[in-house]
């Protein structure tokens, strides 16, 4: 007996990690250019923001297997919270806390909300994975 990952499910973490994986790209180019341009002779601490679109993923996956009460925007925000907290929690740890760090905390729900909101939320509609019924992509040489 095999067992299978419904196509609803891998379309959500897929869906997830591709959102998060294309915008990742922009703050990690930009971490390394301020890194090179404010404190060229001090590497930076290395944040683990490869594994956010894992995590992106895995938190889509979850909206569309528990489909919850709360709007996709609010559930990213619930995500943007959490990580917001984590990252805190992880710089404290580390001796690397400093206190603007706690700006992410309003402003990574925000962010979120926004991107969860515009983006993946669009993507589950169309893709059919909010239960609804995919989009018709044409087959080329269909009529």
């Amino acid at each position: 007996m095999t067992s299978r990952v419904p196509r609803r499910e891998l379309l959500a973490y897929l869906i997830g990690a591709g959102v998060a994986g294309t915008i990742l790209i922009g703050p990690y180019v930009l971490r390394a250019i301020a890194g090179e341009v404010y404190v060229p002779d001090r590497a930076l601490p290395m944040a683990p923001i490869v594994v956010l679109p894992v995590v992106w993923g895995l938190w889509n996956l979850v909206w569309a297997r528990r489909q919850p009460a709360i709007g996709v925007a609010s559930w990213g925000a619930a995500l943007g919270l959490g990580l917001a907290c984590f990252i805190n929690l992880t710089l404290a740890a580390r001796g690397f806390w400093f206190r603007s760090a706690l700006l992410t905390v309003p402003f990574l729900p925000l962010v979120y909300w926004l991107l969860w909101g515009f983006v993946v939320g669009p993507l589950n509609e169309a893709l059919g994975v909010e239960g609804g019924v995919p989009a018709e992509i044409p087959r080329a040489g269909a009529r």
